[in-house]
């Protein structure tokens, strides 16, 4: 079973602007360090996606045929050696907020509230894999999947939450259990999630589509691209 990925290079990750990407990078760096005090351990990422083929049919077991995109959420991570958990995002509309680890468990989905999230993808792991709770650490959130646009951003910032609690309590599940799990998770803020989004965002691969299928178990397989001059593009749009 595949494992989630680490890499070391931006270039593994993102066909195009790797230089803007990495600056990016370096300003959350920055920013961790004068939010917290210390540079992050590590950061933890998920896309978004687009589906090409296949609207509205995963939650009723049809496959479906989505790509991972290039804006994503990141989640930048410290270890806190405390009993509680910090999170902060890069944009200032959204308040920093901390939790004490029992706290994670608890999530009134009747409150928009953007670290229900983070909850979401903190409470799906842990108790699928039978924990209570874990590790405290400080994080700090930024995204660039347009919130509600269509794109899966509420699925990248699971995902990515899911990641990366799983790497500070050294938890090591296979990417289909993680979609599975956040696909689940996302319902504790009422969101009906069949699961495409979830793992278009753990097993998307640069280059490729995916093809999803849900019955008899999920499974994902790769779709690389066509090899064009110019190079094949898909455009997202909103047309409305």
């Amino acid at each position: 079973m595949s494992h989630a990925p680490t890499v070391n290079s931006l270039s593994n990750i993102y066909s195009l602007n790797v230089e803007a990407q990495s600056k990016r990078y370096a300003q959350l760096e920055s920013r961790f360090a004068e939010i917290y005090g210390a540079k992050p351990d590590f950061i933890a990422r998920a896309p978004g996606r687009v589906n090409i083929i296949g609207e509205h049919i995963d939650y009723c077991g049809f496959p479906v045929f989505p790509m991972a995109i290039a804006p994503d959420t990141l989640i930048a991570v410290r270890t806190n050696n405390t009993d509680c958990i910090q999170i902060a995002n890069a944009s200032p509309k959204y308040p920093a907020r901390k939790f004490s680890l029992a706290d994670l468990f608890t999530i009134d989905s009747t409150v928009h509230e953007w670290s229900n999230y983070f909850k979401c993808g903190y409470r799906g792991l842990f108790e699928h894999v039978g924990r209570t709770g874990g590790k405290g650490f400080d994080a700090l959130l930024d995204g660039t999947v347009p919130a509600g646009g269509g794109l899966s951003s509420s699925a990248a910032f699971v995902c990515a939450t899911e990641l990366a609690v799983q790497r500070v309590n050294g938890i090591d599940l296979p990417q289909t259990e993680l979609a599975l799990i956040a696909a689940s998770a996302e319902r504790y803020v009422g969101v009906n999630s069949g699961g495409m989004d979830q793992t278009a965002s753990i097993m998307g691969q640069q280059g490729s589509a995916l093809f999803i299928e849900f019955d008899p178990e999920l499974k994902a397989t790769l779709v690389k691209m066509p090899d064009a001059d110019p190079p094949l593009a898909f455009i997202i749009a909103n047309t409305l």
